[in-house]
């Protein structure tokens, strides 16, 4: 594979794990502002918080996890030792702690045990909405995943010969060693 390819290839999938980190930005904001608008009936006092807190965490993890990744993203196609570090360093903690919101989410602080009246169980439902978990959960899900492939795919000989390389031109297209001795 061509290092143009490969340097194109880990733009456009860190671009869709950062689209993907708005995307869930972006729900956070609307459930937490839903969530805020209620009035709450039968749901304990605690439980308003825990979800409140949980929802405030998730947005703002996904927030900063916007913004990290843009600023990388920016500075992503011109090669840079600085770059490829902050690509490893910030990518797979961004995947955990996503994954970690995903699976430690607002859902738990008022899960349903069974033993609860049916107007209880539709409030549970209405503090956190299937609207926002189903896509939450496939955002973060795949933004993680793209986020540590990127993370490993760097490791290639090519990327790491092509962001280490410090005497870079912008008007003379990058050759990688396979491709300047003509190999396979």
């Amino acid at each position: 594979m061509r290092v143009s390819t490969q340097v194109r290839l880990v733009h456009w999938s860190l671009a869709g794990a950062t689209a993907l980190l708005a995307a869930d930005t972006a729900l956070s904001a609307a459930a937490l502002i839903h969530f805020n608008q209620m009035h709450w009936r039968m749901i304990s006092q605690g439980q308003v918080t825990q979800v409140r807190a949980d929802m405030t965490s998730n947005l703002t993890v996904a927030a900063g996890s916007v913004i990290v990744m843009a600023v990388i993203l920016l500075f992503m196609r011109r090669p840079s030792a600085k770059v490829r570090m902050a690509v490893f360093i910030a990518g797979p903690l961004i995947a955990l702690a996503t994954l970690c919101f995903l699976v430690g989410g607002p859902e738990w602080a008022v899960a349903p045990t069974g033993n609860e009246p049916d107007a209880l169980k539709a409030e549970y439902a209405e503090a956190v909405p299937s609207w926002y978990t189903n896509p939450h959960g496939i955002a973060g899900l795949l933004a993680a995943i793209l986020l540590v492939f990127v993370s490993v795919f760097m490791l290639r000989a090519d990327l790491r010969e092509y962001y280490m390389d410090a005497g870079y031109d912008p008007n003379r297209p990058y050759k990688s060693w396979v491709e300047r001795t003509g190999g396979p």
